[in-house]
């Protein structure tokens, strides 16, 4: 293996040497082509020396070619140094086929590395996977996942970061991205991709007409808020409230009312008490989270401003998306989706629709692929869903089928296709086999359909918010499918209906 640290002190001494034997102005001289040129070749081994080196076995395709690149722009300065004679050019020229050397051992381990992965990721698409997915979502930000894996407590991820390749993709309404955690301490690392049409929030009155706050939920009859024990006190917010631990005690203006400016789930206004003499109006940080206030002759209220607005976000929503949680010893995959904020009764006329609908959206998920050309290699993808609803009558509310196409794997289509042969409408909306209807899925590649499987893998649904015709709006769902027993693969979707 070549010591890059020890190459990179080389090339130093190397350029300096050279440049002092050439004379002139020194390295990186206006007036010294020899001494520019040699800089401009020895910087560019050290990047490419430090690509070649930080290869390991999780590096990605996109690190394998940033360290090619670096090999082929070294030897372009190379080769783009005319003022230097032929036998220091190949004194660099050695120096990076040393480089090109070292690289196809890092792609063969890095292939290893992936090969290993997929087969454990195979494993793990009939195991016990990921159960009681569930997710809270806000416009905009990473989301909060829950669930439970094998019979341990309730997983909670919090504090994903977007991965790197993970930036937010917008499809029709849908809008997905890639996050990542790790906790290095227990050795567990997730990968969440998902996709939502949650709205951007948008703004209602704090009170009055269409406001969120009445008589109802708080509001005096002055239309004040007094602040209680019930209140959320993370939605307390004002400068003159401490941050750290301590009690801070806040002392009466000229008329003795404590007044500080503020906000109270987003709204401006103020905070208001009067210190009475056993007891001063008091704030501090709550544990927990936001900020406890007491004390006072009648505690503390908030004040809105006239007009004073608060965030409305959207409360029915869709998401969908996969789950992907490695341990040293093990790997859980699930595919995800549900829908918030939808009632259940919305659907009754379903039993009372006939004719046909159809829905298109995007799709995410992991595919599985078999040695039959090579290692064994797992490929996240993204495709379309188009489904067709023939909605029944009073006896048998319809059927659903489709289509999952147009796959891409890193940008790269992929000549893949997935049949999803009909499953059954229920009552509540929900969409799944039946004693009829088989809700099997069907792999092709390249225009030839997969041989069955031992196992028949199968798909499912929920159709969402009922419009004003009473036909569903939305409908998210997952999917298995295999190629005989070489490729799997498992997925979700999330499509809209069109006209």
């Amino acid at each position: 293996m070549l010591n890059y640290r020890k190459l990179r002190s080389l090339l130093c001494v190397f350029a300096l040497a050279l440049a002092a034997c050439g004379g002139g102005g020194g390295p990186g001289s206006m007036t010294n082509p020899e001494a520019d040129q040699r800089l401009a070749i020895s910087t560019a081994i050290q990047e490419a020396s430090t690509a070649v080196g930080d290869l390991d076995a999780m590096s990605t395709n996109a690190d394998v070619s940033a360290a090619e690149e670096a090999i082929a722009a070294a030897r372009t300065a190379v080769t783009d140094a005319d003022a230097l004679g032929d036998t220091e050019k190949q004194l660099h020229r050695d120096a990076i086929s040393r480089l090109e050397d070292d690289l196809a051992p890092a792609r063969s381990r890095i292939a290893m590395a992936r090969a290993e992965e997929a087969a454990g990721l195979l494993v793990s698409f009939d195991g016990p996977g990921i159960g009681d997915i569930g997710a809270t979502i806000r416009h905009g930000a990473a989301p909060v996942m829950a669930g439970t894996v094998l019979d341990t407590p309730p997983v909670s991820v919090r504090g994903l970061a977007t991965a790197a390749a993970g930036s937010p993709v917008t499809v029709g309404t849908w809008t997905g991205g890639a996050w990542t955690a790790s906790d290095e301490m227990v050795s567990i690392r997730d990968r969440i991709v998902l996709y939502t049409d949650i709205a951007e929030p948008g703004t209602r009155p704090f009170r009055g007409n269409g406001g969120k706050y009445d008589e109802t939920n708080g509001l005096d009859e002055d239309g004040n808020l007094p602040i209680g024990d019930t209140t959320d006190a993370t939605l307390i917010v004002s400068s003159a409230f401490p941050t750290t631990a301590g009690i801070r005690e806040h002392s009466g203006g000229s008329g003795g009312e404590v007044r500080l400016a503020g906000m109270f789930d987003g709204a401006q206004g103020a905070y208001a008490c009067t210190p009475a003499a056993e007891s001063p109006c008091t704030s501090s940080v709550r544990h927990g989270g936001g900020i406890a206030l007491a004390g006072g002759e009648a505690g503390w209220k908030f004040l809105p401003t006239e007009g004073a607005t608060v965030s409305d976000p959207d409360a029915a929503y869709r998401y969908f998306g996969w789950w992907l949680r490695e341990t040293d010893s093990a790997r859980f995959i699930a595919a995800f989706h549900a829908g918030v904020g939808n009632a259940d009764d919305g659907f009754l006329p379903l039993a009372t629709l006939q004719g046909e609908a159809r829905y298109r959206g995007p799709a995410a998920g992991v595919a599985v692929i078999g040695g039959d050309d090579g290692p064994v290699r797992a490929e996240e993808f993204t495709a379309m869903v188009a489904l067709t609803a023939e909605f029944g009558d009073e006896v048998n509310p319809g059927t659903v089928g489709g289509t999952v196409e147009a796959f891409l794997v890193d940008g790269e289509s992929r000549p893949w296709s997935v049949a999803l042969r009909p499953a059954a409408i229920h009552t509540d909306g929900t969409i799944e086999a039946d004693s009829v209807n088989t809700a099997h899925t069907a792999w092709t590649i390249e225009g030839m359909q997969g041989p069955a499987s031992a196992n028949a893998r199968t798909w499912r649904g929920q159709f969402h918010e009922a419009g004003a015709d009473r036909v569903p709006s939305a409908a998210t769902g997952t999917f298995e499918a295999d190629f005989g027993n070489q490729h799997r693969m498992i997925g979700a979707f999330g499509a809209t209906r069109r006209p």
